[in-house]
């Protein structure tokens, strides 16, 4: 497991009563994420459109809420399961410059 910057995700009004996104960092978690196999087959569809997989500890963590920073890669986390010892997250590589 290596430690990563998190990032949660926050609507914000600007002043021209416009909803604007940003991500607030919220700290660090401490993972082991992995690109997922390509050769495995599943049903399920956002399986199929992540990139990688990951293992935390951390139980708090909702899809689409919070990403995971990793120097200049940016992880979306696009499912959790937090149920078990080990919450299991499905990521996707994201563009930091959009």
């Amino acid at each position: 497991m290596r430690i990563y910057a998190l990032q949660k995700k926050e609507n914000v009004r600007t002043d021209s009563g416009a909803e604007k996104v940003t991500w607030i960092d919220t700290g660090t978690i401490t993972a082991a994420i992995r690109k997922k196999d390509e050769l495995r087959m599943v049903a399920n569809e956002r399986y199929r459109e992540s990139t990688h997989t990951g293992l935390t500890h951390r139980k708090d963590i909702r899809a689409f809420q919070f990403r995971i920073l990793d120097g200049g890669i940016i992880y979306e986390i696009i499912d959790c399961n937090p149920e078990g010892r080990l919450s299991n997250l499905l990521l996707k590589v994201v563009d930091g410059n959009v």
